[in-house]
């Protein structure tokens, strides 16, 4: 037991070590899109990347706790576990930690993870908890020392909060202005143009027996031949990963898979099984196609996010356009010196430029 926490305690110092240095670099930001082909993975797939992550099953905080609470960790989320490792979450806002008898509470954790890239937010709790917590005791070692150093009334200090108020406003008031200017029907509006320049993609669900040898899978055709249960015999004989699971590879495109799988399961019909081996660069092949049908398009919720960011991008420029076409703007060289038809910022022609 010791080991293993030792062992884990080490690991999540290695990752505490990356998290730092991706979110440094990432600077907060939260842009994180991502969208798979299907739905399972196996060995059969064209990339290592082929398939998507377990589900995640959101924290529930206790209803007793008060709004800033329920806001700050609503959208926690965690891993399904094993019942014996499941964590039970209390209800309140308990003291984590504390620095130099400065407290941090769970919220103070949970607003930390809410800034981090969305990448590292969607890793299990029991992971990225941990990691944070170590995060938000360093934000705090640094700020008690920057409270002793009484910089709040420094002029670089108070230059960078004015920079800073104004930063803000700017944002709020755009983001006021562009949202005026969006409306729903104009988001469905692109998302129907989106969805009817999407190509319709075949998609196969198919079951497989893995095995080494060419025989071993003749030796498993010829079982379900004479009755054979498909999933038992995958789950009996099957070497590769989806054995335990009777074979299910979910729904793919042929695209996601090895050509000499992808050929085979697509020249068969929902219902077939496999007449012959099939070989690829894992082994040999049994399979079973289990359902055909078309991907399924990405909903008008799931894209809504994507559709209005571009909608956005989109009224900002025209915004600014116009704002500019109205206003009176005088433009100078580096120098502050009147600029001539063709001169650029350093009062140099296209050709004296080198352009």
């Amino acid at each position: 037991m010791a080991e293993t926490q030792a062992t884990e305690k080490k690991s999540n110092k290695g990752l505490l070590g990356i998290l730092a240095v991706v979110i440094i670099a990432a600077g907060g930001a939260m842009a994180y899109m991502s969208q798979s082909a299907g739905d399972g993975n196996d060995e059969v797939a064209q990339s290592p990347g082929y398939g998507q992550p377990a589900p995640q099953e959101a924290e529930e905080m206790a209803a007793n706790e008060n709004s800033e609470v329920e806001a700050a960790a609503g959208e926690q989320k965690e891993e399904a576990a094993p019942e014996e490792n499941a964590v039970v979450i209390e209800p309140g806002n308990p003291v984590v930690a504390k620095v130099d008898g400065k407290d941090i509470t769970r919220v103070d954790v949970y607003r930390y993870i809410k800034s981090m890239p969305q990448n590292l937010q969607q890793l299990p709790a029991q992971t990225v908890y941990p990691l944070a917590l170590e995060q938000t005791i360093n934000t705090r070692l640094v700020q008690n020392r920057a409270n002793e150093a009484n910089l709040m009334e420094d002029p670089e200090v108070l230059t960078q909060i004015d920079m800073a108020k104004q930063q803000i406003v700017r944002n709020v008031y755009l983001q006021r202005e562009v949202a005026k200017e969006i409306s729903d029907a104009e988001v469905k509006k692109a998302y129907d143009e989106f969805i009817a320049k999407q190509p319709d993609v075949e998609q196969r669900r198919a079951s497989h027996i893995l095995l080494k040898t060419e025989e071993e899978a003749k030796v498993a055709i010829k079982r379900l031949g004479e009755g054979a249960n498909f999933a038992d015999l995958a789950k009996e004989l099957s070497t590769g990963p989806t054995g335990p699971k009777g074979g299910d590879l979910g729904y793919f495109a042929k695209a996601d898979m090895v050509p000499e799988f992808a050929d085979a399961a697509f020249s068969m019909k929902k219902g077939d099984v496999s007449k012959a081996p099939v070989q690829t660069q894992f082994g040999y092949h049994v399979i079973a196609v289990t359902d055909a049908r078309q991907q399924p398009k990405p909903t008008l919720e799931e894209m809504k996010p994507a559709i209005d960011a571009e909608l956005r991008r989109g009224k900002l420029e025209e915004m600014l356009a116009k704002w500019r076409k109205d206003a009176d703007i005088e433009q100078f060289d580096i120098n502050g010196k009147p600029m001539a038809d063709g001169q650029n910022a350093f009062g140099q022609t296209a050709s004296a430029a080198g352009e």
